[in-house]
C-alpha cells in the first residue's frame, strides 16, 4: 500500500492503541463506580487486542515498529481526568476523540490491498465501536458495550 500519508496513518494506529490502553486503564483504576470500572476495562481490553493485532501485522509485513513517545503518559493523565469528571462529559469526550482517528483509519482501509483489507477494516471497526459505546452511554442504552464486545476475541 502506498499513498502520501500511509506511514503516518499506520503509526497513528500504534499511538492510538498505546494511548487508549493508558486512558482506559487509568480511568478504571481511579473510578469508584464498579459498573463504570467494568466498562473502562472492556475498552482497555479492546485497545490491548488491537495493539497486539497491529504488532502482529507489522511483524508479518516486515515493517519497523516505532514506539510512540509520550502517548502512554498523555493517556494516563487524560484517563485520570476522565475518571474524575461527570460520566456524561467523559462519554462526550470519548466520542469526540474518535473522530480524528476514524479519518486516518478509514483512509488506511480504503487504500488497503486485498490481503490487508480485513486488518484495516478491523482497525476502523474498533474506532467505530468506541464511538458507538460512548453514544449509547449518552443515550443511557444498557447495551452500550455490544459493539466493543463483538470485536473482542475469546
Amino acid at each position: 500500500m502506498s499513498y502520501p500519508e500511509y506511514q503516518a496513518d499506520l503509526q497513528r494506529i500504534h499511538e492510538s492503541e498505546v494511548y487508549g490502553r493508558a486512558v482506559f486503564d487509568t480511568a478504571a483504576r481511579l473510578t469508584r463506580h464498579q459498573g463504570r470500572k467494568a466498562k473502562w476495562l472492556a475498552l482497555k481490553a479492546l485497545e490491548e487486542q488491537t495493539l497486539q493485532r497491529y504488532l502482529d501485522y507489522m511483524a508479518q509485513t516486515g515493517q519497523n515498529v516505532i514506539e510512540p513517545t509520550g502517548w502512554a503518559l498523555k493517556g494516563r493523565a487524560e484517563g485520570a481526568a476522565l475518571a474524575a469528571m461527570p460520566w456524561r462529559l467523559a462519554m462526550t469526550l470519548v466520542r469526540n476523540a474518535t473522530g480524528p482517528f476514524q479519518e486516518k483509519f478509514l483512509r488506511l482501509k480504503e487504500h488497503a490491498k486485498e490481503e490487508e483489507r480485513a486488518f484495516f477494516a478491523y482497525v476502523y471497526a474498533h474506532e467505530k465501536a468506541l464511538e458507538a459505546f460512548a453514544e449509547k452511554e449518552l443515550a443511557r442504552d444498557p447495551d452500550s458495550l455490544k459493539a466493543v464486545e463483538s470485536l473482542l476475541v475469546g
